[in-house]
C-alpha cells in the first residue's frame, strides 16, 4: 500500500479564543495606579470621586474588589491579620481613607457617599 502524506499549508497561524485568553491577576499593578490618581486628586473628595468614576472603565473594579475596599478603607493593601503590607513605603499608602479621616460624623459620613 502507498501511502500518501497529506499537503501541509505552511505559514499558517492558530488563533485564539477570547473566552482561552486570560488576564493576569495583578493587584499590585491595580494598588499603584489607584494610590498614584487618589494622591493627584488632592484633599478634595469630589476629585477623588470623579477619579475613581474616570477610571472605572479602564480599571477592573470587580476583579479587584477586595484590593479596592482594602485602598479606600485602610489606604494601603492588607495582610492577613489586618497589617499594613506597605506601612514604610508611602508612595503605596494613600491619605484619602477612612482610617486616617477626621472622627467626626460628617465627614465619615462624605467618605461613605
Amino acid at each position: 500500500m502507498n501511502k500518501h502524506q497529506k499537503p501541509v499549508l505552511t505559514g499558517q497561524r492558530f488563533k485564539t479564543r477570547k473566552r482561552d485568553e486570560k488576564e493576569k491577576f495583578e493587584p499590585t499593578v491595580f494598588r499603584d495606579t489607584l494610590v498614584q490618581g487618589l494622591n493627584e486628586a488632592g484633599d478634595d473628595l469630589e476629585a477623588v470621586a470623579k477619579f475613581l468614576d474616570s477610571t472605572g472603565s479602564r480599571l477592573d473594579y470587580r476583579r479587584y474588589a477586595d484590593t479596592l475596599f482594602d485602598i479606600l478603607v485602610a489606604g494601603s493593601m492588607l495582610a492577613p491579620g489586618g497589617t499594613r503590607i506597605d506601612d514604610g513605603d508611602k508612595t503605596k499608602m494613600t491619605n484619602h481613607c477612612v482610617f486616617s479621616a477626621n472622627e467626626d460624623h460628617e465627614t465619615i459620613r462624605n467618605y461613605a457617599q
